[in-house]
């Protein structure tokens, strides 16, 4: 194999370990349903959030939640993980909302297949090569930010938009909130 050849291989190799995970998840490995299964899912999807403090006094911190979005009420929202929380919509910054599985290390191992498989092409890989890349590059991220409501900064339209995700998009007004429970074992998640 000559150098360009293992240059071309490495350049490759190191792209698409990049793009097999393009848009970090937070929910865990378990916990979301495939594409086909949203339809049917019962639950809410995985949320998670950034809250600042009241204050911003030394011993006060930034604080990060991630649970199951059970309902959001007019004033605050409820995530449930290991118990159920009530965090301020006031208070939070940043917002992230997952709905299923997603298929980006599948789809990165074809785009560096396809593009290892150009080197047989001879000459004509100088086009197949970019022509893999170009179709494939936006395939994996474009697989990535599906189904994924983020916002830095929510608003009531925010809100509003992803309350129907919720286990109870209705609210929870008249729901004995201790009675709800996880659907997972915390020692369940990795």
């Amino acid at each position: 194999m000559y150098i360009h050849k293992k240059i071309v291989c490495f350049f490759l190799l190191t792209l698409s370990t990049l793009l097999m995970r393009c848009a970090t998840s937070y929910a865990p490995a378990n916990y979301l349903p495939s594409t086909d299964d949203v339809p049917q899912n019962i639950y809410g999807g995985w949320l998670t959030v950034i809250s600042s403090p009241d204050s911003l006094t030394p011993e006060q911190k930034w604080m990060q939640y991630s649970g199951e979005f059970i309902a959001s009420e007019d004033t605050f929202i409820i995530i449930l993980y290991d118990s159920l929380y009530q965090i301020p919509k006031r208070s939070i910054t940043q917002s992230t909302l997952e709905l299923d599985e997603k298929n980006t290390t599948t789809y990165g191992l074809w785009v560096f297949g396809g593009s290892i498989l150009t080197l047989s092409n001879g000459i004509y890989a100088g086009i197949t090569l970019p022509l893999w890349l170009l179709a494939g590059i936006p395939t994996v991220v474009g697989e990535s930010s599906r189904d994924r409501y983020e916002t830095d900064e929510p608003t009531k339209e925010y809100w509003n938009s992803i309350k129907m995700f919720a286990r109870f998009p209705q609210g929870v007004a008249d729901i004995d909130l201790t009675a709800i429970k996880p659907i997972y074992e915390t020692s369940e998640i990795k």
